[in-house]
């Protein structure tokens, strides 16, 4: 027992690693300049594991593609047995592969293929928001045109009121004009009917003129025993006057 314990302690002081190989080798690289670094990670400012030398022959383990314009690839690789990476401007490119081939073709299309669904996302993206963008400006345009309208039917209700207000101010001044000039000419009661453009059956050829105006026409009949008149007014209107007074109308 006490042997074993002397050797076990004497393997832990020669340096001996029990660090086992995560990875398979997929090919043989070279340094091609001196004093090349061996990172702990694939970052640049990473912590150095070793110094490499010119020549020194490591395991290609793994490439990984640089992500930005103007980076270089990094190389995950076995010194030994230690275990780091190194940057791609490092090594001699004509480096000997193992039937990597394969790998490295799969690591190409998983680079493209990852490219090809970030550009497709950004795409979609992009046209979602012209989407959005175009829904909202028609949503714009819509409520504009309602305000517009909102506010034309707003203009046009004042204009309205306003005309009729005139229409009315206008027609009570004619009106009262008319009451003074035919209440004086007749008297109150026939003046009053006059005034309000009414006819009847009786009513003298003066005062259907007073009443409704100058007729578009006149047509007359003279017999032995009566003198008859076609007055034709506007919108197919005729009242028929016999010796001076209104007899019969017609629409």
């Amino acid at each position: 027992m006490k042997i074993t314990s002397i050797f076990f302690v004497a393997l832990l002081y020669s340096g001996f690693s029990f660090q086992a190989f995560s990875q398979e080798s997929i090919g043989l690289i070279t340094v091609n300049t001196n004093q090349a670094k061996l990172t702990e990670n694939e970052k640049i400012h990473s912590k150095t594991l070793k110094v490499l030398m010119k020549g020194d022959k490591l395991e290609l383990l793994d490439i990984l593609f640089p992500n930005g314009i103007g980076s270089t690839s990094r190389y995950k690789v076995r010194f030994g047995e230690t275990e780091g990476f190194i940057s791609s401007y490092f090594i001699d490119q004509t480096f000997e592969l193992q039937g990597a081939e394969s790998k490295i073709k799969e690591l190409e299309l998983k680079v493209f293929n990852e490219k090809e669904i970030e550009r497709k996302r950004r795409e979609d993206s992009l046209i979602e928001v012209g989407r959005n963008e175009a829904r909202e400006s028609l949503e714009r345009m819509k409520i504009n045109e309602e305000e517009e309208i909102r506010k034309n039917d707003s203009i046009a209700s004042v204009m309205l009121k306003n005309a009729k207000m005139q229409g009315q101010i206008s027609y009570q001044k004619s009106l009262n004009d008319r009451r003074e000039k035919f209440h004086k000419k007749y008297g109150k009661e026939i003046g009053e009917k006059i005034a309000k453009q009414t006819i009847w059956i009786g009513m003298t050829e003066e005062m259907l003129l007073d009443s409704w105006g100058k007729p578009e026409d006149i047509n007359q009949t003279v017999t032995k025993y009566s003198n008859r008149k076609q007055y034709v007014f506007g919108s197919g209107q005729y009242v028929y006057v016999e010796n001076g007074k209104v007899d019969a109308w017609q629409k």
